[in-house]
């Protein structure tokens, strides 16, 4: 069986990560790193022993012969830089956000349709052992009634690292809450209906509280929270069904109570990640299209739209 050849663009936290992985599948050769900072793009290759090193996307796309390329830049680079992937042609799997708005989502689906490129968006909560479990559970009983995701981090933090840029700083919900927007979507299933939500300035001159009540066509209510004015990181779901409720505390564990019981979630240790990138490149060798429960192109504008819609209601 011959080897995909892979390349990772962004080599840092987050690209590092996913190379590690991508190493650890017999059915994978990392070719080539990429990332402007030579530091960052030398560092990786060292730790990966991954020779062929590129400084612009550019010069890796000219020279290398890919299956296939994961995009792990700073969240508001993910887009401009998957769109050169895919109007060549090269299967492309991005991290969160694919774009910062819908117009740079839809140019990616517009791109990959055009050239036949399949495209995954690293919203890897679809695949986290915990939400997978308790999402089966609930849905062997009937379809899920009500959702609760929240996503807390601190904007204090972000303004002392000065990470990113102006445009971003303000729109932080698309840079990590999407995540819980993406799930809770992803579970409710069906067609958004309503959105009504408020989103405010408070602590800071960005964004810094979202709360949004979505209702979906199929009567599923999703209650959605993203805080910036705490001091930690914080992640929680609820999934409501048919006599049965699933709380799932930061994605490491979790409790479903139904039929008088107590069944006690545990995650193992993993992110999703891993299943993330081994669905993704089990599609390309299969040559299979990216579906469900997978978040394709197509998911994305539908998130992506969502995520605009609570945006738009900001509150003085």
């Amino acid at each position: 069986m011959s080897k995909l050849r892979v390349a990772v663009v962004g080599c840092g936290g987050r690209g590092r990560g996913h190379m590690r992985i991508l190493k650890n599948f017999n059915d994978v050769e990392l070719v080539a790193v990429c990332d402007p900072v030579d530091e960052a793009r030398n560092t990786a290759g060292d730790e990966l022993g991954v020779g062929n090193r590129y400084a612009s996307l550019e010069d890796l796309l000219a020279a290398e012969s890919l299956d296939a390329v994961f995009i792990a830049t700073p969240a508001h680079l993910n887009g401009q830089t998957a769109l050169p992937c895919l109007e060549q042609g090269v299967n492309t799997l991005l991290e969160k956000p694919p774009g910062m708005n819908v117009t740079e989502t839809v140019a990616l689906r517009d791109a990959a349709t055009r050239t036949g490129a399949k495209a995954m968006v690293g919203w890897n909560r679809r695949f986290h052992p915990i939400i997978v479990k308790a999402r089966e559970m609930v849905e062997a009983r009937g379809p899920v009634t009500q959702l609760v995701g929240e996503f807390h981090k601190s904007i204090t933090r972000f303004v002392k690292a000065g990470r990113f840029p102006e445009p971003l700083m303000d729109n932080l919900f698309l840079e990590t809450p999407i995540h819980a927007l993406d799930i809770v979507r992803a579970i409710a299933g069906g067609e958004v209906a309503e959105v009504h939500s408020v989103v405010r300035r408070t602590i800071s001159k960005y964004k810094d509280v979202h709360g949004a009540l979505i209702l979906f066509d199929n009567g599923c209510l999703v209650h959605l929270i993203a805080n910036y004015t705490t001091d930690a990181r914080l992640e929680r779901y609820e999934i409501h069904g048919r006599d049965i409720s699933a709380y799932l505390e930061g994605v490491s564990h979790g409790v479903v109570f139904c039929d008088g019981e107590k069944h006690e979630l545990s995650g193992a240790g993993s992110s999703g990640t891993e299943e993330q990138n081994r669905y993704f490149l089990d599609c390309i060798r299969a040559d299979r299209p990216i579906s469900l429960p997978a978040a394709n192109l197509d998911e994305a504008v539908k998130t992506m739209e969502l995520a605009e819609a609570i945006l738009a209601s900001v509150r003085p």
